[in-house]
C-alpha cells in the first residue's frame, strides 16, 4: 500500500505516542528508558526525515532526539509536538522548547482560570509601548485569587515582524502568559510562549564545549568538565549533560548489578566447597 509522506509518519508517530509517556520521577532508570524507547522509535531514518522536514525543521538528528526528551521530562507526550502545543525553536547548536499562548489557556481553564482583565497598556511621550499589565482570576475553593503580571516591551521586542505590526498583541500575550504562569505554577512553571523568546540572541558556537563533555568516560569527569564550562556555555549544553549522566548512570547499575551476581556466584562456590 502506498503512504504519502504526511499519513505514513502519523501511522509511525500513532505508536510512538502511544508507548513513549511522561513517568512523574527523578529516577535516572526511568529515564534511561524513555530515552531508550525515543531511539527505538527514530531508528527508522525515514521517519526521523519526515519529522525534521515538518515539525523541527531546521534540527539535526540527535537535536530531535534531545528535544522530545526534554518535552517528555517537562510533561509532554509526543502528540503534543505534532498539535504544536509545544514545538522546539531552533538557534546556533541548541533549541528553546516554547508552547502556545492557546495551550496555556486550555491549561488554565482545567485548573479553574475563571477570568481574565483586559490587557491595560503604558504609553511614552512620543506614544509608543512602555509595558503591559494584565490580571487573571483564579478559582481556589470559595475563595478567588486575582494575579498581576506587568511587563516591559522593551525586554521582548525583536523590532521586527509582528512585533512592528501587532506590538499590543504581541505584548499582551507575553503578559498573559506571566500572569497564567503566577496563577498555575504546578501545571505552568516550565511552560513558555514563543513571544517570550523571540529577543534576538548572540549565537554562541558550543561545538568544542559539546565534545569535551562527550569525551568524558565517567560521571565524575563529566561533573567535572560541566563545572569548569562558562556560565552561558552550561545553560546551552545543559541538555547535553543530562542526557550523557543518565546514559552513564544507566551503565553504571547495569555494572554494578553484574557484580553483585558474580559476588553471589563466589560464595555459592564456596559452600559447595565446604560441603
Amino acid at each position: 500500500m502506498f503512504y504519502s509522506k504526511t499519513s505514513y509518519l502519523n501511522l509511525r508517530l500513532r505508536i510512538f505516542t502511544m508507548r513513549v509517556v511522561f513517568i512523574k520521577t527523578s529516577n535516572m532508570t526511568d529515564l534511561a528508558k524513555i530515552k531508550d524507547d525515543i531511539n527505538k522509535q527514530l531508528v527508522d531514518k525515514g521517519t526521523l526525515e519526515s519529522l525534521i522536514a515538518t515539525t523541527f525543521k531546521g534540527f539535526t538528528a540527535p537535536m530531535v532526539k534531545r528535544a522530545i526528551l526534554e518535552g517528555v521530562m517537562r510533561g509532554f507526550v509526543f502528540e503534543d509536538f505534532l498539535q504544536k502545543n509545544v514545538y522546539a525553536i531552533p538557534y546556533g547548536s541548541n533549541y528553546s522548547l516554547v508552547s502556545s499562548i492557546d495551550y496555556a489557556r486550555k491549561i488554565g481553564m482545567r485548573s479553574a482560570i475563571v477570568g481574565k482583565s483586559a490587557p491595560q497598556y503604558e504609553y511614552n511621550k512620543d506614544g509608543n509601548i512602555v509595558s503591559c499589565e494584565i490580571t487573571v482570576e483564579r478559582k481556589v475553593g470559595d475563595h478567588i485569587g486575582k494575579y498581576t503580571a506587568k511587563v516591559f516591551f522593551s525586554e521582548y521586542t525583536t523590532g521586527k515582524n509582528l512585533w512592528t505590526t501587532k506590538p499590543h498583541t504581541m505584548i499582551a500575550k507575553v503578559a498573559e502568559m506571566h500572569a497564567l504562569r503566577m496563577a498555575c505554577p504546578e501545571e505552568l512553571s516550565q511552560m513558555y510562549v514563543e513571544e517570550e523568546y523571540q529577543k534576538p540572541q548572540v549565537v554562541i558556537d558550543t561545538t568544542e564545549y559539546e565534545s569535551t563533555l562527550r569525551n568524558a568516560t565517567t560521571v565524575i569527569e563529566l561533573k567535572d568538565a560541566f563545572l569548569r564550562l562558562p556560565g552561558t556555555i552550561k545553560k546551552e549544553l545543559m541538555p547535553v549533560y543530562e542526557e550523557l549522566k543518565i546514559g552513564m548512570q544507566s551503565e553504571l547499575q547495569e555494572l554494578e548489578g553484574h557484580v553483585e551476581l558474580t559476588n553471589k556466584e563466589k560464595e555459592q562456590i564456596k559452600k559447595e566447597e565446604i560441603i
